[in-house]
């Protein structure tokens, strides 16, 4: 078998970390107000910032898939963070659900200079570094994430918190130049759901910053009429998620994979499984690859730059 990180997908329950709203102003505006900035890393598809907890480093893959933030069981023995032994999380994903008591976080973390009240983080029992190639000490989830309107510079490898513009769901994102708006967007707990086709069949599914490949449920594959048989005589890999064990996943080629006005011809997609509450697909970093990207979970907005060439190619409907 050929071995291949898909996805990082933590079902958890919600942590509290909501920002002050932008109110809109007397002349209709509403100003952007801006709560951190950081460095972005691209990995093989994959996003990573630096964190800090109690001044030493931690390195998070940005995961709007997770709905909890999560550090590993390697990461808290070597930062000695206490354990809340009244409080587990259990976890699920790719593989076998696994539970652990959560972390506390006395000082919080800090994210481009920001220190965020979280008080407590999930502590998951699995190694994220074999999924993202190299150091990864945790998950920055969608309990943080997505409490902000989030703008993803891929191009220039930035990411900006700023407090989410609930009042003025219109507004445009902080940039110059075209952008195409994904409508349908819908929300589902603590993720984001993104309409989508696949050979002509609808579905729904979670925007995943945290999987290295958009990828696609069973059920999904049936409804298009993909059963066992016909995945039977696709090649195999193994899949890496929220669990120490790695999972045999199927590779099938679809006739096209569309998600708004940015189509996939001729896809190869992870057919994988997924629980209920996944949605029908992943839409996954492979779609964000080279956008300009702006998320917003109170106003159930997704914005992104057109692309001139790579493998998602949109079209010229735009925001401007």
């Amino acid at each position: 078998m050929i071995r291949i990180a898909l996805a990082l997908l933590v079902a958890m329950g919600l942590a509290a970390c909501a920002p002050d709203i932008s109110a809109r102003r007397a002349d209709g505006t509403c100003p952007l107000i801006r709560v951190a900035e950081m460095p972005l890393e691209a990995r093989a598809n994959m996003l990573f910032v630096r964190g800090w907890i109690d001044d030493a480093p931690v390195d998070l893959l940005v995961d709007t898939g997770a709905e909890r933030t999560l550090l590993t069981e390697a990461t808290v023995e070597r930062l000695q963070l206490p354990r809340d032994f009244e409080r587990a999380t259990r976890t699920y994903g790719i593989g076998t659900p696994t539970a652990a008591w959560d972390a506390k976080l006395p000082t919080g973390l800090v994210l481009g200079g920001t220190r965020f009240p979280v008080d407590r983080v999930t502590v998951g029992n699995f190694d994220i570094a074999q999924v993202a190639g190299g150091p990864a000490d945790g998950l920055l989830g969608a309990d943080i994430l997505l409490a902000f309107d989030l703008d993803l510079d891929l191009p220039m490898h930035r990411i900006t918190f700023y407090r989410a513009r609930r009042e003025c769901p219109e507004a445009a994102p902080p940039w110059d130049g075209p952008y195409i708006a994904i409508d349908g967007i819908g929300v589902r707990r603590d993720r984001l759901l993104v309409p989508f086709e696949l050979d002509g069949v609808a579905g729904l599914g979670v925007l995943d910053t945290g999987a290295q490949l958009s990828s696609i449920s069973h059920r999904m594959a049936e409804r298009i009429g993909v059963g066992p048989e016909q995945l039977a005589g696709d090649r195999m890999v193994t899949a890496h998620g929220a669990a120490p064990e790695h999972v045999p996943v199927h590779l099938h080629r679809f006739r096209e994979f569309r998600v708004g006005p940015a189509l996939l011809p001729t896809p190869l997609l992870p057919v994988v499984p997924m629980s209920s509450g996944m949605g029908d697909a992943l839409v996954g970093a492979d779609f964000l690859q080279g956008r300009r990207v702006w998320l917003s979970f109170s106003t159930q907005r997704v914005l992104v730059t057109p692309l001139e060439r790579g493998p998602w190619i949109a079209v010229t409907r735009t925001g401007r």
